[in-house]
């Protein structure tokens, strides 16, 4: 009787040399992606641009690292773009980029991360602006305010440009409110999120607004709710050496307690 055919007890390598095979792909493919990104100029990038409604007088650099020039939103002048591309992002199916905004009388920057459902996650961001500038572009904010506002978070996530999380603070000096005449009411510090207020396991985005100086104190709570619509309310009082304008207009707000405050409440919508 022949002998049974003798089989090779040896694992097969077929699979393990597969996966050198796709990780050598992997490897090669993001080595084409990064030259490419390195040396491809950054005017090519004029159509990303024209998608988010910008317009830009001029470019340098390359689409990897580059400079946009001249950057208006519908007409209101942003200023000075650059960009760093982050490639590593990309083996989590994410693009991500160091970003910076810069402008004669101030800047933004951080670190911003789009995933493929369209939601932005900024980090390490830090700015520095004019009041003004946030009722210059389409923001729907009011005009006549004027002041500085500064501050940094350490996470900012953007869902249809509405924020849906955030952790950080906002600093605004030298406040002026047209409702409240052309007198500074002073300096306010927003923290977010809001340290007093109880989780409730909803989708709002609440903070705690309250003075640092000036003639008008403020203790109010700010809620951002889906559907672009926001809250403040809470109580303010004011200061001795107060603008006359500034007392007559707070007293339509009604009687105040004891310690002198009064409860407002302010709601829109961007």
């Amino acid at each position: 009787m022949a002998p049974a055919p003798r089989r090779d007890a040896r694992p097969s390598s077929e699979p393990g040399v597969a996966r050198r095979h796709l990780r050598l792909a992997l490897v090669g493919l993001l080595a084409l992606v990064g030259f490419a990104l390195a040396t491809l100029p950054a005017s090519l990038a004029g159509r990303l641009f024209q998608r988010a409604g910008l317009t830009v007088t001029g470019f340098s650099g390359t689409i990897w690292s580059g400079v946009a020039g001249g950057v208006e939103w519908q007409g209101a002048p942003l200023g000075e773009i650059r960009w760093r591309f982050l490639p590593l992002a990309l083996l989590r199916a994410r693009a991500a980029a160091e970003i910076s905004m810069s402008r004669l009388d101030g800047s933004v920057s951080a670190e911003a991360a789009s995933a493929l459902d369209g939601t932005l996650d900024l980090s390490d961001v830090h700015l520095d602006l004019p009041i003004e500038f946030f009722a210059e572009i389409p923001t729907g904010m009011a005009r006549g305010w004027h002041g500085r506002v500064s501050g940094a978070f350490t996470q900012l996530r953007l869902v249809s440009g509405w924020p849906a999380a955030a952790a950080g603070t906002l600093h605004l000096s030298n406040v002026v409110m047209p409702q409240l005449g052309t007198d500074r009411i002073g300096s306010f510090e927003v923290v977010i999120p809001d340290p007093r207020a109880a989780s409730q396991g909803s989708s709002d985005l609440r903070a705690r607004v309250t003075d640092t100086s000036g003639t008008v104190s403020v203790d109010a709570a700010l809620t951002l709710s889906d559907g672009r619509s926001f809250l403040l309310e809470g109580t303010v009082a004011v200061r001795d050496g107060a603008p006359p304008g500034l007392v007559r207009s707070l007293e339509y707000l009604g009687p105040a307690d004891a310690t002198g405050r009064r409860q407002f409440g302010v709601s829109g919508t961007f």
